[in-house]
């Protein structure tokens, strides 16, 4: 049996984003000639006019240097203006196979950080050119299946959304004879902080330090990073309790505006709003409403090219507060509906995922 032959990533891409014409996100279009690719969540961003600055070498694969997104690009775009790296396989007979290639790497998350560092120090194993057509075949198959599912999955989304009107109305903009509260009546709203960086005394203790990433993410995992007690001491540092709301003001891609309920006690950086509900509130309902309304929070955003939240905003946006009977009624169908959705997703995670 030969030995597995390994490739650098020198030896597999090259960098072609020199050249190609950057859009600012405030330049974006709702329809234009050529889309706009940066490094958020969505495939396409916006879209530009023009022919100058086109990227025209296609396929390509577009790396975010801030959000580690991975995404195929198969006609002429255009770059979104912050942290776009454009790459082409050296090896330039299957594209896919590289794109697959790239999203299969664990990229460790820094943050607001660069990450293109980290991707440059990858390796990646040899194959044919007949295995790199069977591994992508194989893969885009799995993918197809993925988005299919993911498809039925935002259907039930707006399910629950669509339900939670019909109970309650648009708080904002047509909402029933129910009251209507600002975040700071039904909750105090602090912030953390982020101990200083070059004293390492305070990182590396017991005490999980949450950050935006994480909030977006439904605090699904483990804190990437934790903290000491004497960061807690000698910092402007919280410890604030299992069951607090974390709303992420800032970040990268659809980051800001997410929520997500403490499992267990937690910092957090300077970056997330924690809503700490009075005892008369139900956090899984003020949960549910903040993300089914999570669009209309990040519309309020303030700022130029970044633009963010503020725990001013955060404090005054109004929520819906119905009787406990109707919450309990919204969430136990939600809970039904949300159920079938994770039925969903389970059936269809990549082979070996848990």
């Amino acid at each position: 049996m030969s030995a597995v032959e390994y490739l650098t990533f020198a030896d597999c891409f090259e960098d072609i984003s020199r050249g190609v014409g950057k859009i600012k996100q405030k330049d974006y279009l709702l329809q234009g000639d050529h889309p706009v690719i940066d490094q958020g969540q969505d495939v396409v961003a916006g879209y530009g006019n023009g022919e100058e600055g086109l990227c025209t070498n296609v396929p390509a694969i577009v790396f975010g240097d801030h959000t580690r997104c991975v995404k195929y690009v198969a006609r002429p775009f255009f770059a979104g203006a912050d942290g776009v790296k454009i790459l082409k396989p050296r090896n330039n007979h299957n594209t896919r196979y590289w794109f697959h290639s790239l999203r299969s790497k664990h990229i460790e998350n820094l943050g607001y950080s660069r990450h293109y560092k980290l991707l440059k120090e990858c390796g990646f194993r040899k194959h044919t050119y007949k295995e790199q057509d069977q591994i992508s075949a194989r893969l885009d198959r799995i993918l197809e299946l993925i988005n299919t599912e993911m498809d039925s999955v935002e259907k039930l989304d707006e399910l629950v959304k669509s339900r939670f009107i019909e109970m309650f109305g648009d708080p904002q903009e047509n909402p029933k004879d129910l009251p209507i509260k600002r975040i700071d009546e039904i909750a105090d709203v602090q912030t953390g902080a982020t101990p200083l960086r070059s004293n390492p005394d305070y990182y590396g203790g017991a005490i999980p330090w949450i950050k935006t990433g994480e909030v977006a993410s439904g605090l699904a995992g483990d804190a990437e990073e934790t903290i000491t007690e004497l960061a807690l001491k000698e910092t402007n540092c919280k410890l604030f309790p299992a069951g607090t709301i974390l709303i992420a003001m800032y970040g990268q891609g659809d980051t800001r505006g997410k929520a997500a309920i403490l499992k267990q006690e937690a910092a957090t950086n300077q970056a997330c709003a924690a809503v700490l509900l009075h005892d008369d509130c139900d956090p899984d309902f003020i949960l549910a409403q903040l993300n089914l309304r999570y669009r209309d929070l990040r519309s309020l955003s303030l700022g130029g090219n970044q633009k963010n939240l503020s725990l001013k905003i955060i404090k005054g946006y109004h929520l819906v507060i119905p009787d406990e009977g109707r919450q309990r009624e919204f969430m136990s169908f939600k809970r039904r509906v949300d159920k079938s959705a994770f039925i969903s997703r389970k059936g269809f995670l990549p082979c070996g995922s848990k």
